[in-house]
């Protein structure tokens, strides 16, 4: 019986196709079309998201996440030269919608009709440009995958991928965990700041999420002064290898090409913003998900049975395990409260450090403590679609519910990031998960404020929290969303289109 051919490689020699392994099932045949249907030119209207409506068999997987999974809702299915394709709700390019290229749409899609362009190629050939010195860094969500892929021990998933980075060819390899350390320095300085002076915008959201920070300059943008001013890990990451290592190596800036291997491809947007590109040259240079990481594994022929644990690099090499748990949802939130509650009460002793309350996959997390005789009241928000009615509340001026909110655009946090491995069994977020909090639960050092790695950078470069310095490099503003004059972009329901069009 022959199987279905996959509308994307056109062959039977893909054996990871799931429409392919569907059809196969099912018993379909192949069975050639008695005329060509008419071509429809490939749609590149976004930064980095491709669609080829050619291949599309109109199953609606990316409308379905889009909406449900991640929460913009600006897909829809819609007829074109007879056959139903995927578009805009609004009709208007992808990059002009509410769309945050969080890049669920591609994950979901099973017959290429979406795919992301990568960037593996660009960090080959940086790789072996021998004038070039090429940093990479790994996202805390990136090991968990590495060690479902790999059958790796969670205590071992840390080596295991600084040796697989080794393997690859990076010249210097950093733990992104210390720009998750460097991120609770400055955002919970400034949450203590704002919780300490009054008529301070409150909640603070917090803002390593770019998904979350666009959708917020897109569709919220009265929110933008209550987002805290912090660059994501990564762009703190890219700004101090820059700046910092570019210095105290004495390399140039754009002889440095730097890295960032993440479980997110709305990242690559983020890294792509002009205001992370000082004269010119760009804090970060290119963006792996997980996935382009394996690809580039497999196609370099590594042998990832035989790789040797490693250590990263220094002068970043220690992190904290509260930065590890920014990789699951409540992780930052969590980092934050351990800083603020020794800030404000005191020391904790371990049991105290873990706080149960945000933790888990529910979509709204609400936790009240008790800091100092100062109740702060959180919350932790999984998926898009989950926050809004939060910040309806909020923009309608009533009562302030919270004090500190996380969001976090994938459900679960990064570890179920689209640029990771679409997880093919329902406990296999709660495995990624685990892996951090195991991390966490084995670290001798628990706590951001105490990595010395990071209160070095601070005494020889930075200074303090919120300096003038870290303000510079480690913090940036946002900016509501300029559409063009016949596009308001798409809403979470057709009534903004619907006015729109009566305007």
């Amino acid at each position: 019986m022959e199987a279905l051919r996959c509308l994307k490689c056109g062959c039977s020699a893909r054996y990871d196709c799931e429409l392919r392994d569907v059809a196969t099932a099912q018993g379909i045949q192949y069975v050639k079309p008695i005329h060509e249907r008419p071509y429809l030119p490939v749609v590149n209207d976004h930064p980095f998201i491709v669609r080829d409506n050619n291949k599309c068999i109109s199953c609606a997987r990316c409308v379905v996440a889009c909406a449900e999974i991640a929460g913009p809702d600006v897909l829809a299915m819609h007829y074109e030269k007879g056959r139903e394709v995927v578009g805009t709700r609004c009709g208007s390019p992808l990059w002009r919608t509410d769309c945050v290229s969080c890049g669920h749409c591609v994950l979901t899609c099973p017959c290429g009709a979406l795919e992301f362009q990568s960037e593996g190629g660009r960090v080959i050939s940086a790789i072996r440009d021998p004038e070039m010195t090429v940093v990479g860094f790994a996202a805390p969500a990136v090991r968990s995958v590495i060690a479902e892929v790999y059958d790796v021990k969670s205590e071992d998933a840390t080596a295991y991928m600084a040796g697989l980075m080794r393997a690859m060819g990076f010249d210097r390899i950093f733990d992104l965990s210390f720009a998750a350390d460097l991120t609770i320095m400055e955002e919970t300085t400034e949450f203590i700041n704002r919780l300490q002076t009054e008529d301070a915008k409150l909640p603070l959201f917090t803002s390593c999420c770019p998904a979350w920070v666009t959708f917020v300059e897109r569709r919220y943008p009265d929110l933008i002064p209550y987002l805290s001013t912090c660059k994501s890990p990564q762009q703190k990451m890219g700004a101090t290898i820059k700046n910092h290592f570019a210095e105290i190596a004495d390399i140039p800036r754009e002889n440095l090409y730097a890295v960032s291997i993440v479980p997110c491809l709305a990242k690559k947007a983020e890294a792509a913003r002009p205001e992370f590109a000082a004269n010119n040259v760009r804090d970060v240079d290119a963006v792996l998900s997980t996935n382009e990481m394996l690809e580039m594994i497999e196609m370099m022929r590594i042998k990832t049975e035989s790789i040797e644990p490693a250590e990263f690099d220094k002068p970043y090499r220690k992190v904290s395990s509260a930065g590890v748990l920014f990789g699951a949802s409540g992780g930052v939130a969590e980092a934050a409260l351990r800083k603020a509650v020794e800030k404000l009460a005191g020391p904790l002793d371990q049991e105290s450090l873990v706080f149960e309350q945000v933790r888990g996959n529910e979509k709204i997390k609400e936790a009240v403590y008790d800091v100092g005789g100062i109740k702060v009241r959180l919350a932790v928000v999984s998926g898009l679609n989950n926050v809004e009615p939060i910040i309806e509340r909020i923009l309608a001026g009533e009562e302030r519910e919270y004090d500190l909110i996380e969001v976090m655009t994938c459900p679960g946090g990064c570890v179920n990031g689209a640029g990771n491995p679409l997880p093919t069994k329902s406990n296999m977020s709660i495995d990624r998960q685990k892996v951090l909090t195991d991390i966490d639960d084995a670290s001798e050092l628990r706590r951001s404020h105490e990595n010395p790695d990071i209160l070095k950078l601070y005494k020889e470069y930075y200074g303090e929290p919120e300096s003038k310095l870290a303000h510079d490099l480690l913090h940036t503003h946002y900016a509501p969303f300029l559409k063009s004059s016949n596009c308001g972009g798409c809403s979470a329901s057709d009534s903004a289109c619907a006015k729109k069009e009566k305007s």
